[in-house]
Parts: structure tokens; sequence; C-alpha cells
């Protein structure tokens, strides 16, 4: 009886060990982490808001992650971005970036593929300058 007690508590010991390292994995496999340098702190906006599209077009869903608070979604691979180009900055409090994107279309057909203008809006936080809005125009 012994020996059959302990056979069970080792797979079960096992059992949680695999769960655990399952969640480990997805986890680390939904959150990468950022490939490229977090900018600090006291980073520029316009330096985070570089950081953030070169991020998105070579595909570091870490970084743009790590570069965007709760209130908006971060840009990872769907749709792609294919290529930016800076337009102006924005925004009654200058805190905006409005770029012309070149983009794949969504798989969910939300967006469509092609050029348009774009805008990521940036406020301060504890850990620097993150992105607080974006979308079209």
């Amino acid at each position: 009886m012994g020996a059959g007690r302990h056979r069970g508590a080792v797979i079960a010991a096992a059992v949680v060990v695999g769960f655990a390292g399952c969640v480990v994995l997805a986890y680390a496999l939904l959150n990468p982490a950022p490939r490229g340098p977090v900018p600090g702190r006291y980073a520029a906006m316009s330096t985070v808001a570089h950081a953030y599209v070169e991020a998105a077009e070579h595909q570091d869903c870490g970084l743009t992650r790590a570069l965007t608070t709760s209130n908006t979604q971060a840009w990872c691979d769907d749709p792609r971005l294919l290529s930016y180009k800076l337009v102006a900055r924005t925004g009654d409090d200058g805190e905006c970036m409005s770029y012309m994107l070149t983009v794949s279309a969504s798989s969910d057909g939300s967006m469509d593929g092609g050029t348009k203008p774009w805008s990521f809006c940036f406020r301060q936080t504890k850990a620097g300058w993150r992105l607080w809005d974006q979308g079209q125009g």
C-alpha cells in the first residue's frame, strides 16, 4: 500500500509540474519579451514613437506591448505594418505622431491593405511615454 501511494503522489506531482510548464510556455508565447531595447523612462516622446513604429514594422510584438498602455491595443502582426513615413507631430498637446502607413489587409477584414494616414498618441506614465490611443486620420 505504501508503494502504491508513493507512485500516485509522484504521478500527481508530475501532472502539476507538467500543467505549470504548459501555463508558463503559453504565457511566453502570448507575451514575448521585447527583442529591441525599451526606451527609458526619460526618453523623448518622439524617441518612443520611433521605437514603436520600428517594432511594429519588424513584428517585435514584445516591444510594442511594452510601449502600449491598456487603453489601446499593441500593434503586432495582423495587419502587418509594411512601411511608414512620419508626417508630423500633431494633437492639441503635441503628443501625437501622424504617419502614412502601408499595411497588409487584416485577417479579420477590419482593415484593408494599402497606404493610409494613421496617428499614434502617447501619454506620460511612470515608465515613460507610452501609446495611449491610435487610429486612422
